[in-house]
């Protein structure tokens, strides 16, 4: 009667084992044969070109990056500063606004920047005011001739305060 019931016990795992490692993979949907011709077609990809690394040139970028966000209504000044194919972008508001209208304008801004420069490929958008200052103190670092990666700490901070509103 042992017998019996190890040798039960021991198929019922061996029968489990065989099952877990043939692999219980979730089924796929199949692709379509003939994809309808009234899909839209898809989204541009971002340009292929690089971001260029001079500095004359990177700022050349967030000076024009700059003006496109300031154009957006409720914004009175941006603060731009590019690092590799991310922008980093402060803004300083119009007083008294709601906070809808806050996230309107960070979309907005969002937007404008990636019509500016396609070959971004990470937008971040803040209006919070320590943000701000210390991504002017950035800009201004590297406008006096720092490296942007001097600043990688403090862009990584920054990153980590506040979501991309663009990828």
């Amino acid at each position: 009667m042992k017998a019996t019931k190890r040798l039960s016990f021991f198929l019922a795992v061996l029968f489990v084992g065989v099952a877990l490692a043939a692999g219980c993979t979730a089924l796929r949907k199949p692709a379509p044969q003939n994809p309808p011709e009234s899909q839209a077609p898809a989204p541009a990809a971002p340009s292929q070109e690089a971001m260029p690394t001079s500095p004359e040139e990177v700022s050349r970028i967030a000076s024009n990056i700059s003006a496109a966000a300031s154009r957006v209504a409720g914004v009175n000044r941006a603060t731009v500063v590019v690092a590799g194919t991310t922008a980093y972008v402060g803004v300083d508001q119009k007083a008294g606004l709601e906070k809808g209208e806050t996230e309107r304008i960070k979309r907005e801004v969002s937007g404008e920047v990636k019509k500016a420069e396609p070959r971004l490929t990470a937008v971040y958008v803040s209006s919070d005011p320590d943000i701000v200052t210390r991504l002017r103190r950035v800009a201004e670092g590297v406008a006096a001739g720092q490296p942007v990666s001097a600043f990688d700490n403090e862009l990584a901070e920054i990153a980590k305060r506040i979501s991309p509103t663009s990828r």
